[in-house]
């Protein structure tokens, strides 16, 4: 119990000191996000025609829509604008509880490996850094590449994405290969 809660924390540390330094210091996702200079009139655009928070596909069709309408507006689309958009009727400036429950949610993610580092036959370093770098990987793929899959999500948000997977699971990696690998 003391190696899967020590390499977890440690490794939590790790992974959420590399994702704070990338979108900080290192400004690795800057391009993500674009600015226009027309934003103030798109916002005040958006926040006169949606009432509730929430993620919007524009344009689509009612909930209720029949698959003939769903199929005859992926037609009609075809080709034209399109955008995604996420609103939230009010900002909170408050970084404190978002700090929180991302170390968490990387401590619970790397609890999760130390689990299955645990069973592995040999905890040979080249076997668990492989293991953590696998389990980056899947993270990537399965969420970030997939929505590029299916919205098209530009490579410049997924380079940073990727970059944060690859070098935040790497250096958890080398530090849990380390811990388990110790006679």
């Amino acid at each position: 119990m003391k190696k899967i809660l020590t390499g977890s924390l440690i490794g939590a540390i790790l992974l959420f000191g590399w994702q704070s330094l990338s979108w900080t210091i290192l400004h690795i996702h800057e391009k993500a996000y674009h600015y226009t200079p027309a934003q103030d009139s798109l916002l005040s655009a958006i926040t006169n025609t949606l009432k509730s928070d929430g993620q919007y596909m524009l344009p689509t069709t009612p909930p209720d829509a029949s698959y003939e309408k769903m199929e005859k507006m992926g037609k009609q689309m075809d080709g034209k604008p399109w955008a995604i958009v996420t609103f939230h009727q009010s900002y909170k400036n408050d970084i404190v509880m978002p700090i929180i429950r991302s170390f968490f949610i990387a401590l619970v993610c790397v609890i999760l490996v130390c689990w299955v580092i645990q069973r592995l036959g040999r905890r040979t370093f080249g076997a668990v850094f492989s293991t953590v770098l696998t389990f980056g990987m899947i993270c990537f793929l399965f969420v970030w590449y997939n929505q590029h899959n299916w919205l098209q999500t530009s490579w410049e948000v997924l380079k940073g994405e990727l970059i944060d997977n690859l070098a935040g699971w790497g250096l958890c990696g080398i530090w849990l290969g380390w811990w388990y690998s110790r006679r």
